[in-house]
Parts: structure tokens; sequence; C-alpha cells
């Protein structure tokens, strides 16, 4: 049971810090840091042996990995929202 509630803080963690990454940097590359790395790391779990390419094990990481990427998409989408707001709030002031 403390090994979730660990797992949730450090997924939590990881998706304030992609939030953050995506939607305030210019570079759509720092937000894609951490989904990256955890696909890395799922082909290295599987590909080692450590855990066994199931079904019932392989499902959670292609939850997970599936949210990181999807979080990326949508970060990077607002970061353009927001910038294109800010351009039309300056060209408002320049007229």
């Amino acid at each position: 049971m403390f090994e979730l509630v660990i797992g949730f803080i450090v997924a939590a963690i990881l998706f304030i810090a992609e939030y953050l990454l995506c939607t305030k940097l210019k570079s759509p590359l720092w937000g894609g840091i951490i989904p990256i790395l955890i696909l890395a790391g799922t082909i290295w779990i599987f590909s080692s042996g450590i855990i066994p390419l199931e079904t019932k094990y392989l499902f959670p990481f292609i939850i997970l990995n599936t949210l990181f990427f999807g979080d990326w998409g949508s970060g990077r989408d607002k970061y353009k929202k927001i910038k294109e707001a800010e351009l039309e709030r300056m060209k408002a002031k320049d007229i």
C-alpha cells in the first residue's frame, strides 16, 4: 500500500514537471524529455526481462506512456494558444 502511495506521488510530480516544461518553454523538446525517458525505461524493463512481456503487465505501461505523450501534446497546444493570445494583446495595444 505504501509503495502505491509513493508511486502516485512520483507520478503527480512528473505530471506537474512535464506540464510546466510543455507550457512555459519555447522548445517542444523540453516537454518531451519525461515521456521519452518513460518510453525508454518501459522498453528497457521489458527487453531486459525484469518484467515478463505479458498483457497484464504491459497494459499499465501502455496507459502510462499514452497519458504522458497525450499530456505532452495538449501542453504544446496550450503553449500555442497562450502565445497567440499574447500576440493578439500586443496587436490590440499597437492599434
